[in-house]
């Protein structure tokens, strides 16, 4: 028997019953953000994003990921005229609230939740933000995200005896594969694997880049290189329920969150693509470590008390590898800046290169 919301269960069906079948792209999309009884889009009795919640985000465990975000986003301000910050998924804003404390940026979330948009405004209460439902144009200054592109629906291939075919869900829920859809080519995807596809991921890469007329492209999210991504057989998908994960996205439908990894290759090409130069691409843990967090957490260990010990433990929450340290990924996009060291990614180099900062192109 089906569980779930019972209005985006009835929802479905229906859906399912007029198209006969639903790529799995438009499932989760319903899922997640129709908009009256998506996950995202409903309201909650309790905010799905948190300790209370199904899940939890860097800025959850401690106020200092923003704070040291803050630290960074100083220094592209400064060879910035008129900087500006956009955030794309901000959740509940409290991201936004903890990089607002430490420097009063001109600041925009774009949302198209009015759920998520009421909790954002509540968090944000005597902060100066502005709220959109699409990218401004003519940014100059930082379009940043953290636990965005994870949440956007993705198609799902399986090579069966050296054929890619595409999964569909069924009436009934059920899982079927049919000749796909849309035109892919995957040399390396294995026979019987499976590979999660986010073509919104590269539609979104585009936008932001013709959005951004200065400045930088940030995304924060839990991914792999082209080459670990195809190695995960099974895929990415995974659900989250009261911070416990399961592989089924066809059980408590609309009551759980439903993620897959990013392929940061497809955003870095796409990038490349579209006139952004691909910065750097490094650990959650090596940015956290360049931006300072070795330095807070000092004199947190001389003191010793308990709230002190408490506070360690949550920084090495955001640093640790079996955490969020090597989990989560961070992307460095530029568009018309000159080269210059900066903070986060100093003397560090990855898939994109060394990163870079300083005055704005003539």
């Amino acid at each position: 028997m089906t569980t779930g919301h019972p209005a985006l269960v009835a929802h479905l069906e229906r859906l399912i019953q007029e198209r006969g079948r639903l790529p799995f792209s438009t499932y989760m999309a319903e899922v997640l953000y129709h908009p009256e009884h998506g996950y995202y889009a409903r309201e909650h009795q309790t905010n799905p994003i948190g300790a209370g919640g199904d899940f939890y985000t860097s800025a959850d465990v401690d106020p200092a990921f923003g704070h040291l975000l803050a630290g960074l986003f100083e220094e592209m301000a400064a060879g910035i005229n008129d900087f500006r910050l956009v955030e794309i998924g901000a959740g509940k804003g409290l991201l936004a609230r903890h990089v607002l404390e430490r420097h009063p940026f001109p600041y925009t979330i774009v949302e198209r939740s009015p759920a998520m948009r009421r909790s954002q405004t509540e968090m944000l209460r005597g902060f100066e933000v502005d709220w959109s439902e699409t990218l401004p144009s003519g940014i100059r200054g930082c379009v940043f995200s953290n636990e965005f592109f994870d949440a956007l629906p993705v198609r799902r291939f399986v090579r069966r005896a050296g054929r890619i075919r595409e999964i569909f869900v069924a009436e009934g829920f059920a899982q079927i594969e049919d000749d796909p859809e849309l035109s892919v080519d995957l040399p390396l995807l294995a026979d019987g694997g499976i590979v999660d596809i986010s073509p919104d991921a590269t539609d979104w890469i585009r936008r932001i880049a013709k959005a951004i007329e200065v400045g930088f492209h940030l995304a924060i999210d839990y991914g792999y290189l082209r080459d670990e991504m195809f190695a995960r057989t099974g895929g990415t998908l995974m659900c989250y329920r009261q911070h416990r994960a399961d592989a089924d996205p066809y059980s408590s439908i609309g009551e759980k969150d439903i993620t897959a990894h990013v392929n940061f290759s497809d955003i870095m090409d796409i990038g490349a693509e579209v006139g952004f130069r691909n910065v750097a691409y490094v650990k959650q843990m090596d940015f956290l470590i360049d931006l300072g967090i070795l330095d807070l957490m000092a004199p947190l260990v001389e003191q010793g008390d308990a709230a002190s010990v408490a506070r360690i433990q949550a920084l090495k929450n955001l640093l640790l590898p079996p955490m969020m340290g090597e989990r989560f990924r961070v992307l460095l996009q530029s568009k018309g800046v000159v080269a210059g060291a900066i903070a986060g990614f100093r003397g560090r180099s990855g898939a994109a290169g060394n990163a870079a900062i300083g005055t704005v192109e003539s």
